[in-house]
């Protein structure tokens, strides 16, 4: 596939907001691409990616991509009864690549990796952006859910919850302990520099994948991580490795995917450097438990709506976090870790700024979205 050459995966730009999916702070491997402001570059899959817009259209480029094993055409449920799976590079495959189910024929380079047909990206792209979810019935049920949500939908009228790769996730927000975007970012990217493969070298930067478990478990990588000044978060870097190793590597986070939501919570719990809030963001993020709420400083704040005892500046205790996780899937339903992302992206001061100049921002009212109509741009 030519890195010049555009795909499209047909989609509204009303019911994707892609500026706010990918920066919003549930994947930290996307930033805008430095030839346009419009066009975001990024990292999931194994493969190199640019996405834009237009207003009918999600548009793509591959860059650069690592191939995968023939799994593709597994299904989640099918894997842990697969040892060819487990025993064969296991490293290479992800949950999203599994779930994949395609009828076109394979075709396979001479080194015995499958080469894909379009509809493989079409079909990673539409799993990564949840795109069979009608968000706008969504936002339709949350706006009638609170008057909270109305108020703060109208600037995030599209914003995906996405569905990411759990290894991934899970050691993403280790690093985001503690922490900001930017800096999150470039402790994700050391990691995929220094254990990942590459994968290409485009506009003057090298991209690589994200890591197997098994590079990251060896005693030695906490002191390598300390080096590269994670902190504190080297120690849980390695150590969950480690012990995810120990449960299963893959075949554990398809058994999470499988149980209910507050048991593999439960069970993500047992990691070393894994609390409540990181266990909600792998069940919500990447295990498809879309009732986990995970609650945050931002998170906090915003409950204040909901639960008027809550007072700024206190210490955010067990109680309170299982409290305020049960008033959302009270108020927002089986899918309230979705609403919460939307009010998360709502409450962050860059989209706010947006909002305020108009930049990459579009209104939608309430009225609008139980009518159904189009999206209406700011004026500049």
């Amino acid at each position: 596939m030519a890195a010049t050459q555009w795909y499209k995966v047909p989609c509204l730009s009303k019911n994707l907001q892609l500026k706010t999916t990918l920066t919003g702070g549930q994947s930290f491997r996307w930033k805008q691409n430095d030839c346009t402001e419009d066009e975001f570059i990024g990292v999931f899959a194994n493969i190199v990616w640019i996405l834009k817009q237009t207003p009918t259209d999600l548009m793509y480029q591959i860059v650069g991509e690592l191939p995968y094993p023939n799994v593709h055409n597994r299904d989640v449920s099918a894997v842990a009864d697969s040892p060819k799976i487990s025993k064969s590079s296991p490293r290479k495959h992800n949950l999203a690549h599994i779930r994949m189910k395609i009828d076109e024929p394979e075709r396979y380079s001479s080194d015995g990796c499958l080469l894909y047909p379009l509809i493989y990206y079409e079909q990673l792209l539409s799993i990564y952006f949840r795109l069979n979810v009608d968000l706008d019935q969504c936002y339709q049920q949350w706006i009638k859910s609170h008057t909270h949500f109305e108020k703060s939908a109208g600037q995030f009228y599209a914003v995906r919850q996405l569905n990411q790769d759990p290894v991934e996730n899970l050691f993403s927000f280790i690093c985001s302990q503690n922490n900001n975007i930017s800096r999150i970012s470039g402790l994700v990217e050391k990691i995929c520099s220094n254990y990942g493969e590459k994968i290409c070298e485009y506009q003057g930067t090298t991209y690589y994948n994200f890591p197997s478990v098994e590079s990251l478990a060896p005693p030695h990588v906490e002191a390598d991580l300390r080096q590269l000044s994670f902190g504190y978060r080297a120690k849980y870097i390695q150590k969950s490795a480690e012990g995810i190793l120990a449960k299963g590597d893959l075949e554990w986070f398809c058994k999470l995917q499988r149980l209910a939501y507050k048991d593999a919570r439960k069970e993500l719990l047992t990691l070393t450097g894994i609390g409540p809030k990181v266990a909600d963001c792998i069940c919500l993020m990447s295990l498809d438990h879309l009732q986990a709420v995970p609650v945050d400083t931002h998170v906090f704040k915003i409950a204040q709506n909901y639960l008027p005892y809550l007072v700024t500046g206190k210490n955010l205790t067990d109680k309170m976090y299982i409290e305020i996780g049960d008033k959302f899937r009270e108020i927002y339903g089986p899918m309230a870790g979705w609403a919460q992302t939307v009010l998360f992206c709502a409450d962050l001061k860059q989209f706010k700024e947006n909002i305020t100049t108009g930049n990459d921002a579009v209104q939608v009212t309430a009225d609008e979205f139980k009518s159904r109509k189009p999206a209406k741009k700011l004026k500049r």
